[in-house]
């Protein structure tokens, strides 16, 4: 082999290492991806609308990639935006956070705080990089849009609740919404990853449905907690959302009245709502469910995992 030829070769693969976490490029990816996409898709799990925009397919290096991603600005119909922008995710898993959103997030912040969420912030969602960016380890769930960061959620009142901040050391209610959300999420997700699972999930709780064996029904949550006791702050006004068109008020009681970021494809800035003050005689803030979450059966999995 010539100087120049070896020259070469060695720089692609130089390249190759700096660019990818020495991702393989002739992997394909797994046929369950594209199957529960289109599942999701057939059934009409997910309606693309102005929250939720169909986008091209993204055909990445390797086996990065997903057919039909969504641009994702906000869920709830826009109740709940995502981080002051758009991110991307198959249809799966913005289904699945919508439930998670619905069923869980907003029922603990109201019973903690008295108010609902209004936006979650992100620490990313597709990114083609192998796991935690470890040369020659497996692809990411990111890599597939098939995760989600969370790294924190809004409410109401405009409180930001931060996991890097308030997990450890925030007031008590801070804490307990935050490993009541982790909690929670084990029941739809199949793997999630917050503070204690490992160093590097300190500042987030990363969620996503992957596959941990050949039927994709098995799980993974860390660190396993106990739910915590039902600490509520007794400062905190009583706020809910607007009830649906054509629903009977609740009975007069004190009323407060907030303003806070409302995105809707109308581009209104803000809107009121008025809940009562101090007690738990509210509407939800939610609508009722349409169905129940996703509860997997619990596997045995490898101790450790990160993503």
């Amino acid at each position: 082999m010539s100087s120049g030829v070896a020259l070469r070769i060695g720089s692609v693969i130089a390249l190759i290492s700096l660019a990818g976490c020495a991702l393989n490029f002739f992997d394909e990816r797994e046929a369950w991806r594209d199957q529960t996409e289109r599942a999701c898709y057939q059934q009409k799990l997910v309606v693309p609308s102005y929250f939720q925009e169909p986008s091209r397919e993204i055909d990445g290096r390797g086996a990065c990639g997903i057919e039909q991603p969504l641009r994702v600005n906000a869920f709830e119909s826009g109740v709940v935006s995502v981080g002051g922008s758009e991110v991307v995710l198959g249809c799966m898993m913005t289904y699945t956070m919508e439930k998670w959103i619905r069923n869980a997030v907003q029922p603990a912040a109201q019973q903690r705080f008295g108010m609902p969420v209004t936006e979650i912030l992100t620490m990313g969602t597709y990114s083609c990089r192998s796991r935690n960016n470890r040369h020659g380890d497996k692809l990411s769930e990111h890599a597939f849009a098939n995760a989600f960061d969370v790294a924190g959620f809004r409410l109401a009142d405009g409180r930001t609740i931060r996991v890097k901040s308030d997990w450890r050391n925030g007031d008590p209610v801070s804490q307990a919404f935050l490993r009541q959300t982790l909690i929670s999420a084990c029941d739809y997700f199949t793997t999630v990853l917050g503070p204690g699972s490992n160093r590097l999930h300190e500042d987030h709780i990363h969620i996503d449905l992957a596959h941990h064996n050949a039927a994709g029904t098995s799980r993974y949550c860390r660190p396993k907690l106990e739910m915590p006791p039902p600490t509520f702050d007794p400062n905190a006004p009583m706020v809910s959302l607007p009830p649906a068109p054509g629903t009977a008020p609740a009975a007069s009681m004190e009323q407060r009245t907030f303003t806070y970021r409302w995105d809707d494809q109308l581009g209104t800035p803000d809107a009121t709502v008025t809940g009562t003050a101090n007690s738990a005689a509210v509407a939800p803030a939610v609508p009722a469910d349409d169905g129940a979450p996703v509860r997997l059966p619990p596997a045995s999995v490898p101790l450790s995992y990160a993503e």
